[in-house]
């Protein structure tokens, strides 16, 4: 038997450690080698015992966070490894909402009726509670350090994952993120072939990644997540866990577009990105990086078909945005009838 299945579900559930040192190395090591099986037996193993634990004591259901914090992880550890080629990470994905699916944890109350287990975070399965807090986190940790194909990975799990709209569209934080440091932020273009080569490192922070290195994962945001992308620049979301995440980067401020836009999402800052996209793909061109140029086109392109078919309020704020917005060449495909 696995190292991590040693607590597997028996008659009386009984405290086990999670968020320990070992075990969290233990989930990491079997990500990277591939263990999917045995790590969804892992989460099985935490689902149950979250049951098991609430409904046979009468403690609170904050007791049993850190397994909820632990369970989480595992999902961290496969967004980040398993292939966002691979139909295992749909499989993942399908397993988080089946668990949503099991609706809220209940037992008997001492008078009548039933107790629901509602922790700082939601319901418990509801609301999938401390996922979209866990996942912001892990994402800002790692993305940094990680290679380029784990970058990758764990951007289009979390979009996949995102485009459900769990959590309260909560994930789409991480959108926020990652945009704001691709587009929004100063930095050099970079290489394809570079970015494709780069290792992991434990030490590489976010300042030291090019344009290169995140454009692959933002234009994953937007060909996984791009229609609610656009629903929540609509509504101009801005129901971020903490309020630097909504943050506009510094350029966008300096920007025409910035300065009419609030933090988080809106229509200014998603046509800005779409901005952002043209003179990037310009860039890209001229470098001859003809890998980062059609990377760029086809977000282009499906921003603008995702738009159109909306028929979203972005649209309208384009058009009474006056003519330094609305002749502006990057805009071009706004105008055109359908």
């Amino acid at each position: 038997m696995h190292d991590l299945l040693k607590d597997s579900p028996r008659d009386t559930p009984h405290a086990f450690a999670v968020n320990t040192p070992s075990d969290l190395a233990g989930v990491e090591e079997a990500a990277r080698a591939g263990d999917f099986d045995v790590l969804r037996s892992v989460t099985y193993n935490r689902v149950w015992y979250m049951g098991q634990s609430y409904c046979a004591s009468r403690e609170s259901i904050d007791s049993c966070e850190p397994t909820l914090h632990s369970l989480w992880y595992v999902y961290c550890q496969c967004a980040k490894h398993v292939s966002y080629e691979s139909f295992e990470q749909d499989k993942w994905i399908l397993d988080i909402l089946r668990t949503r699916g099991r609706g809220p944890l209940t037992r008997p109350a001492p008078g009548g009726g039933i107790d629901i287990a509602r922790t700082t975070n939601g319901t418990v399965w509801n609301d999938l509670p401390f996922l979209a807090t866990d996942m912001t986190e892990f994402w800002i940790n790692n993305c940094a350090e990680m290679d380029s194909k784990q970058r990758l990975n764990a951007a289009t799990f979390l979009a996949k994952l995102a485009s459900t709209r769990v959590a309260n569209d909560q994930l789409c934080q991480i959108a926020l993120l990652l945009f704001r440091e691709t587009f929004e932020a100063e930095r050099p273009l970079g290489s394809s072939n570079e970015s494709d080569a780069e290792k992991e490192d434990s030490q590489r922070s976010i300042d030291f990644l090019r344009i290169a290195s995140l454009l692959p994962s933002a234009c994953a945001w937007i060909r996984e997540a791009g229609q609610n992308l656009i629903l929540l620049s609509d509504f101009s979301w801005n129901d971020c866990s903490h309020s630097t995440i909504a943050t506009c980067g510094f350029i966008f401020t300096q920007s025409e577009l910035g300065q009419r836009a609030p933090s988080g999402f809106s229509p200014w800052r998603w046509l800005y990105w779409l901005k952002r996209l043209h003179q990037i793909a310009d860039e890209a061109s001229k470098a001859d990086e003809m890998i980062l140029a059609e990377q760029a086109a086809q977000a282009i392109d499906i921003m603008l078909s995702n738009v159109k078919e909306r028929n979203s309020r972005i649209v309208r704020v384009f058009e009474a945005a006056g003519d330094a917005v609305t002749q502006d060449k990057d805009f071009m495909g706004l105008k055109k009838k359908w």
